[in-house]
């Protein structure tokens, strides 16, 4: 695994959901992450009944 950080998202009854993998230099553009992180949200909460 590459250095830096990962971000795991899991629903309520613990099936994951997303995985980000995020370096130094992702971290250096927060508005590209947060729009991904919003996009698989939105994804999520479209698929639950």
């Amino acid at each position: 695994m590459k250095p830096g950080y990962r971000v795991i998202i899991v629903d309520t009854a613990g099936v994951l959901v997303s995985e980000f993998q995020l370096t130094e230099s992702a971290l250096a553009q927060p508005d590209a992450f947060v729009a991904a992180l919003k996009q698989s949200i939105e994804d999520v909460e479209e698929e639950e009944p």
